[in-house]
C-alpha cells in the first residue's frame, strides 16, 4: 500500500520500488486518474509528489507502456516538470513516437490537436525542414509546451500569421518570450508587441539583433504600456475618491496638489483636475475651460508651469485632455523639450486673459461644447 504523500518523498519512493511491476504500473493509472477533468485539482504539494513518482516508474517500463502515458500525461497540458524531463531524455521513446509521423503536414496537426496528442506536436515543432503551413498550424493548435518548442526551433519558418499567434500566446508565458525574442525573424511589428510585456532582463535580447529606429519605437511603446498599466492600477484603486475628499486631503497635506492631478488625470476625470488647477492659480474658471475647450493645449502647458508640475505627471495630465477631445495626443519626445523651453514672460502671457473674473456660463454648460465632446 502507498503511503501518505504528506510522507518523506524518500519514504514514498521506496514504497514503490517494492511493488510488483504490474502495480507500479496500475498506480502511474490511478495517478493519471487523479487530474482528470472531472477530478478536483490535488494541491501543489501533492501534485509534485505525484510527479516524481511518475517520473521514478516510466523508465523501466516497456516502449509501448511509456509511449501510453507519455501521450496521456501529454495530452492533460499541465506543468509536470520531472515526468516531461524523463520523456524528452528517452530517445528510445521519442523515436517510437516519431515514426507513428511522416511528413508533419496541417491536416495530420490538427488531428493530433484535436485528440490532444501533445508529446506528437511537441515532437514535430521541433523537426528541421517544418514547412511554414505546418508550422503555422502548431502555432495555432499545440499546448503551451508545442509552441514554446516552435519558438525555440529557429530553423522553422514562421509566418507573420504564425508569429501574430506565438506573440499573443507569450502574453503570460515567459518561457515563450525568451524563444521569440531569441529569433532573428521577428517583423517590426513583433518586436513591438514583445517589448510591451517582456520584462527589462529580456529587452536587450530583443532588441540586439534589429535596428535603432525599430528599437526606439519598441521602446516607446513599452513605456506607453507601463503608463496605461499604472493608469489602470490608479483607476481600481483610487477610482472611488471623489473631488471633495481630494481637495480636503491637499489642504490637510496628506496628499499633494500634483498627486492629485495626476490621480484625476488617470481615472479619466480631466475636468476636476483643470478646475483644480485653475483655483490653486486663482484662475477664473469658466474662461480656463473655455480656453482648453477650444483644442489648444498651450494654456494648459502654462498652467503646468506655473504650477511646477513635474514634466511626466504634466503629459500624462495632456493624455488625458486629449482623450477628453478625442485626438491623438503629442509626442512625448517633442511635448516636452517644448513645456522645458516656456519662459516666464510666455507663461505670464498665456495665464494674463485666464485671470480676469468675467461673468461667463456655469460650469456645466461648459463643458459639452463642439470642441470638447462629452465622454464616452
Amino acid at each position: 500500500m502507498l503511503p501518505s504523500l504528506e510522507n518523506p518523498v524518500e519514504q514514498v519512493l521506496a514504497a514503490v520500488d517494492q511493488m510488483s511491476p504490474l502495480a507500479q504500473q496500475a498506480l502511474v493509472t490511478s495517478i493519471l486518474q487523479q487530474f482528470g477533468p472531472e477530478r478536483p485539482r490535488p494541491t501543489a504539494r501533492a501534485q509534485d509528489r505525484l510527479d516524481r513518482i511518475v517520473a521514478h516508474l516510466l523508465p523501466p517500463m516497456p516502449i509501448a507502456r511509456r509511449v501510453h502515458y507519455a501521450r496521456a500525461f501529454g495530452a492533460l497540458d499541465l506543468d509536470l516538470p520531472r515526468t516531461f524531463a524523463v520523456i524528452d531524455r528517452d530517445e528510445e521513446l521519442v523515436a517510437e513516437i516519431g515514426l507513428g509521423h511522416g511528413e508533419a503536414d496541417p491536416d495530420t496537426i490538427r488531428a493530433l490537436g484535436k485528440h490532444r496528442r501533445y508529446i506528437d506536436m511537441r515532437l514535430m515543432a521541433a523537426r528541421d525542414g517544418l514547412s511554414p503551413e505546418a508550422a503555422e498550424t502548431l502555432a495555432e493548435t499545440g499546448d503551451a509546451r508545442t509552441v514554446r518548442t516552435l519558438a525555440g526551433n529557429t530553423g522553422a519558418p514562421l509566418t507573420s500569421r504564425a508569429r501574430d499567434r506565438l506573440v499573443t500566446r507569450a502574453v503570460r508565458d515567459q518561457v515563450l518570450q525568451a524563444s521569440l525574442c531569441a529569433r532573428a525573424d521577428l517583423e517590426d511589428t513583433d518586436i513591438c508587441r514583445l517589448a510591451t510585456m517582456i520584462p527589462d532582463s529580456l529587452k536587450a535580447v530583443l532588441f540586439e539583433h534589429h535596428d535603432a529606429e525599430v528599437v526606439a519605437r519598441a521602446q516607446e511603446q513599452a513605456s506607453a504600456a507601463i503608463q496605461a498599466k499604472v493608469r489602470r492600477m490608479r483607476l481600481e484603486k483610487d477610482g472611488g475618491v471623489d473631488t471633495s475628499a481630494l481637495a480636503a486631503e491637499i489642504r490637510s497635506g496628506s496628499r499633494s496638489l500634483s498627486e492629485a492631478l495626476l490621480l484625476l488625470a488617470a481615472t479619466d476625470r480631466i475636468l476636476p483636475a483643470v478646475e483644480m488647477a485653475a483655483h490653486a492659480l486663482d484662475l477664473d474658471r469658466d474662461l480656463t475651460l473655455r480656453a482648453l475647450g477650444r483644442g489648444k493645449i498651450e494654456p494648459f502647458e502654462a498652467i503646468s508651469r506655473a504650477l511646477g508640475l513635474d514634466p511626466q505627471v504634466h503629459h500624462t495630465i495632456v493624455e488625458a485632455l486629449h482623450r477628453r477631445w478625442r485626438k491623438t495626443a503629442p509626442d512625448r519626445r517633442s511635448s516636452l523639450p517644448r513645456y522645458a523651453r516656456l519662459t516666464e514672460a510666455m507663461i505670464d502671457a498665456e495665464l494674463a486673459g485666464l485671470r480676469r473674473r468675467e461673468q461667463g456660463p456655469p460650469l456645466v454648460s461648459a463643458i459639452p461644447s463642439p470642441s470638447l465632446p462629452a465622454a464616452v
